[in-house]
């Protein structure tokens, strides 16, 4: 009988998973248009979804520059995005009320995208 942990395939690393979650919460987030219903729901539980993933990203393990070599914020400055863009869609969030106009849609997915595309 063979034991999985020691064939010679790499063990993925928990930050790649953590990219992978981050990299579709991103694709996700884009498919939003603000007319659709609770569409400022969807977009606060993006946030709160990424908030986790990001909470649980290692300090030691933090990248510095995305794939695209471009450079990666500082996890808080992250976070502080996603919060913004969690806490304006919650605003927004009323079952009763009409659905999202252009602005405030462009409120929550601003800084929930600038949160998002490094890990794209």
């Amino acid at each position: 009988m063979s034991n999985l942990l020691s064939s010679n395939q790499p063990v993925p690393s928990p930050t790649a998973a953590y990219q992978a979650a981050l990299r579709d919460l991103y694709r996700a987030a884009r498919l939003i248009p603000h007319h659709t219903p609770y569409a400022a729901a969807r977009l606060a539980r993006i946030a709160d979804q990424a908030e986790y993933f990001l909470h649980q990203w290692p300090t030691e393990l933090w990248p510095t520059y995305s794939r695209s070599d471009s450079p990666i914020p500082d996890k808080d400055v992250l976070m502080n995005w996603l919060s913004s863009a969690k806490r304006e869609a919650e605003y927004h969030q009323d079952a009763a009320s009409a659905p999202l106009t252009y602005a405030s849609w462009r409120q929550v997915t601003t800084p929930l995208l600038a949160a998002l595309v490094p890990f794209n």
